[in-house]
C-alpha cells in the first residue's frame, strides 16, 4: 500500500513539473520568418572526420580507441570514404593488454587496427517536399538561462533529399584473441605437432582478416536556414543521415600459428567464419566546422563464435569543404 501511495505522488509531481515547464515555455506569439536558403543538393563534397574516440565490443576483441575518416563526393553519382581506426594503447586493447600479462606462448600480440575504403553509387537521388525542425536558439540564452529552458522547436517546409545507393569496399583488420576461450567456444582440444594436448597453458593467438562487402544505403539531406523576424539570428537544419546494411565475405581468415617453448600449435585447429553482415548508421553536418556520429552492429568475419561487434564513434572536428566553383548556401 505504501509503495502505491508513493509511486502516486511520484506521478503527481511529474505531471505537475511538466505542465509548469510547459506553461513557462509557451511560444508567446507565432513565429514568422525569411527563408535564406532551402537546397539539398549545395552542400559540401569533402569531409575530413577526425575521431577521438571510437568504442568497439567486439568478442574477437573488446577495444577502444582512435581514428581518422574522409568523405569525398567525387562525381555526382559517385561517393568514396576511407577510414581508419586503431587501439589508443595496450590498456585499452583489451586481448592484448591479458596476453601480455598472461600467456605462456612467445608470439608477440599485435594492436587492433582496422582500415576500411568503399564506394556508393547512387541508384536513385530524388529531392521531395518534406518538414524540418529547427530549434530556435538565441545568443540570449547563453549560460543557465539556457540551460533552464525547455528548447521552442519550429517545424518548417523544406525539401528533403533522399538517396538510395549501392555500397561496395573492403576492409582489413589485425586484432589478438584469446585462443583457449575460441577453442572451448568451439568444443576443440588445441594440440601440438606431436598431437599432444597443450593441457593448461595460457594461449593468445592473432587473427588478420581481409574481407569485401556489398550492400544499400538511404541517406536523407536537409540543408534549410531561416531567418526568425524574432532575434533569433539565421537558424539551419543541415542534416546528412545514412543508414545502410552490408553483407561481408572475406576471402581471408588467418589465424596465427601459437609457439609454446619449442612445440609449434597450428592456428588453423580453431575454425574461422568468412560470412558477416552489418547494420550502420551514420550522421554529420554542413559545416565548415562541426562533429559527426556513427555506430555499426553486427558479425565481422574472424574465429568461428567470436564475430559479433557493436560499434560506436565520434567525430570532432569534422572538415567541411567546398569547391570554390560552387558557392555556400549560407555562412556558419
Amino acid at each position: 500500500m505504501l509503495l502505491k501511495r508513493t509511486l502516486l505522488s511520484c506521478i503527481l509531481i511529474l505531471s505537475f513539473t511538466t505542465w509548469c515547464y510547459g506553461q513557462d515555455e509557451k511560444t508567446s506569439a507565432v513565429v514568422t520568418y525569411d527563408g535564406v536558403v532551402d537546397n539539398p543538393y549545395e552542400i559540401n563534397k569533402l569531409w575530413i572526420h577526425i575521431q577521438p574516440l571510437y568504442a568497439e565490443l567486439f568478442v574477437t576483441n573488446v577495444n577502444f580507441g582512435f581514428g581518422v575518416q574522409v568523405d569525398y563526393q567525387i562525381a555526382s553519382k559517385l561517393g568514396l570514404s576511407a577510414q581508419w581506426r586503431r587501439a589508443y594503447a595496450q590498456p585499452t586493447d583489451f586481448a592484448r593488454e591479458v596476453a601480455q600479462k598472461n600467456q605462456d606462448n612467445l608470439d608477440n600480440n599485435k594492436t587492433f587496427n582496422y582500415f576500411q575504403l568503399g564506394g556508393t553509387i547512387h541508384l536513385s537521388d530524388q529531392a521531395q517536399e518534406g518538414k524540418s525542425k529547427i530549434v530556435l536558439y538565441s545568443k540570449r540564452y547563453r549560460g543557465k538561462r539556457w540551460a533552464n529552458r525547455l528548447p521552442e522547436k519550429l517545424v518548417v517546409p523544406s525539401q528533403v533529399r533522399k538517396v538510395y545507393g549501392l555500397r561496395w569496399g573492403g576492409f582489413m583488420y589485425n586484432s589478438t584473441t584469446d585462443a583457449n576461450k575460441a577453442a572451448m567456444e568451439q568444443s576443440v582440444t588445441l594440440v601440438d605437432m606431436d598431437s599432444n594436448p597443450v593441457g593448461d597453458a595460457s594461449l593468445y593467438t592473432n587473427v588478420q582478416v581481409k574481407a569485401l562487402y556489398v550492400g544499400a544505403s538511404l541517406t536523407l539531406i536537409k540543408n534549410v536556414a531561416i531567418k526568425p523576424h524574432r532575434d533569433f539570428g539565421v537558424l539551419v537544419n543541415d542534416l546528412n543521415f545514412n543508414a545502410y546494411i552490408d553483407v561481408i565475405y572475406a576471402p581471408s581468415v588467418e589465424v596465427d600459428d601459437i609457439m609454446l617453448g619449442t612445440n609449434l600449435i597450428a592456428g588453423d585447429q580453431l575454425a574461422t567464419k568468412d560470412l558477416g553482415f552489418r547494420l550502420g548508421i551514420e550522421g554529420k553536418f554542413n559545416k565548415k566546422f562541426g562533429y559527426a556520429y556513427g555506430a555499426e552492429l553486427g558479425y565481422r568475419p574472424s574465429i568461428e563464435n567470436r564475430t559479433f561487434y557493436a560499434l560506436f564513434k565520434m567525430s570532432f572536428p569534422v572538415f567541411g569543404v567546398t569547391p570554390h566553383d560552387q558557392p555556400r548556401p549560407y555562412r556558419n
